[in-house]
């Protein structure tokens, strides 16, 4: 598979399709959609939920939006006020929107929307960062005079190898740990170099090639095939009871 070399942008203006390019203000209507999209997301998900504000980040919210940029939108929640342990929480949260996004294909105006759900302790890295419930920006995002790009097709062959194998063995525990390896290389890069670094150019390159999907799928796979009662053995049903 050949590396798909996402398209880096630099524009004059914000996105023109959610941004009113005078005031730097959230479209209404948009602003209005996002909205009922997560009231509608807070109900599909079955799980409460405490949410402190909605947030919009990533390249449509700044200035390096392309084609096929996703829209971020990060519901900030305070999971000290939910009754419910906060790492199974997280993990709740993280199966809901999963399916969420993967089952329903969300857009405005052409955009693909894509949910998060994120503590409010925890911080976001972001050139911009807009507060879609208090209808203005939380960090104006800074114009992009340059971007650096990074040859990655190296690290991309490697981590291809070694996703197909893991893909093969289809084990819940490898692919999970493959899967958080690749979040975690992407976090630690945009917090040390930011959001164009190397380990973020990475990132995106194997999302691109549907290789970070194809992980998702699987683990999909092998959760349900790791909880199903015909595949445990003889001596993990008697440990089981």
């Amino acid at each position: 598979m050949k590396i798909m070399n996402e398209d880096f942008q630099i524009h004059d203006t914000l996105n023109p399709k959610l941004f009113d390019t005078n005031t730097n203000l959230l479209l209404p209507d948009v602003r209005k959609q996002i909205i009922e999209i997560v009231s509608e997301f807070e109900s599909y998900i079955q799980v409460p939920i405490d949410i402190a504000d909605i947030q919009l980040v990533g390249s449509n919210a700044s200035y390096n939006y392309t084609e096929t940029s996703d829209l971020d939108v990060h519901i900030i929640a305070n999971f000290e006020l939910v009754s419910q342990d906060v790492e199974i929480l997280q993990a709740l949260y993280d199966a809901k929107k999963s399916t969420f996004n993967k089952n329903l294909d969300v857009k405005i105006h052409g955009i693909e929307v894509e949910m998060y759900i994120q503590d409010i302790k925890s911080g976001i890295i972001s050139n911009g960062i807009y507060s879609v419930c208090d209808n203005k920006w939380v960090k104006e995002p800074k114009p992009i005079k340059s971007i650096t790009k990074h040859n990655v097709e190296k690290e991309f062959t490697k981590w291809e190898e070694k996703i197909n194998q893991v893909l093969q063995r289809n084990s819940y525990e490898e692919i999970t740990n493959v899967i958080n390896t690749l979040y975690l290389i992407r976090h630690n890069s945009i917090a040390a170099d930011g959001e164009y670094s190397k380990g973020n150019t990475l990132f995106k390159e194997i999302r691109s090639a549907g290789l970070l999907q194809q992980l998702k799928d699987a683990l999909d796979v092998a959760l349900s095939k790791k909880l199903s009662l015909e595949n445990l053995t003889k001596g993990q049903l008697i440990n089981r009871m």
